[in-house]
């Protein structure tokens, strides 16, 4: 099924923009930056331990393919693991219950772009691959 992107200009705009704020605010953690002290891992740090940093450096390769695997998604190109989606389903479940249970309550904002990633995995990839769009023969 070829999409017509004109038409979805919003929505991909939309995911890209999460995607970049995730990404963005990620590497502000792993840089220390303060704009993201608040931001992240509760708010309450205002210097980043060296063992939050890693994990936030994980984090950041989980967001950059789940950005890859989302532009292969919403272009129906074939992904090698059809599983992937609803893993991504879960993983943004689990992103928006724990941001929304932050104390921080400018990490609570994260809510936000970890809803319309997790929506997007799941329109473009759980519900379209259950409604029967995607074909073997249409990839």
């Amino acid at each position: 099924m070829n999409l017509n992107l004109i038409r979805n200009r919003l929505i991909i705009g939309t995911v890209s923009l999460s995607f970049a704020w995730n990404i963005f605010l990620l590497v502000g953690v792993i840089l220390n930056c303060s704009f993201a002290h608040s931001r992240a891992a509760g708010g309450q740090f205002t210097d980043f331990p060296t063992v939050i940093r890693v994990i936030y450096i994980i984090l950041l390769a989980l967001v950059v393919y789940q950005a890859w695997i989302f532009q292969l998604i919403f272009h129906t190109k074939l992904i090698r693991f059809a599983w992937l989606p609803r893993f991504f389903v879960i993983v943004g479940v689990i992103s928006i219950l724990l941001n929304a249970a932050s104390r921080s309550t400018s990490e609570r904002w994260n809510v936000i772009p970890a809803a319309i990633i997790t929506w997007a995995f799941w329109y473009y990839g759980v519900k379209r691959e259950k409604s029967g769009l995607w074909g073997d023969s249409s990839r």
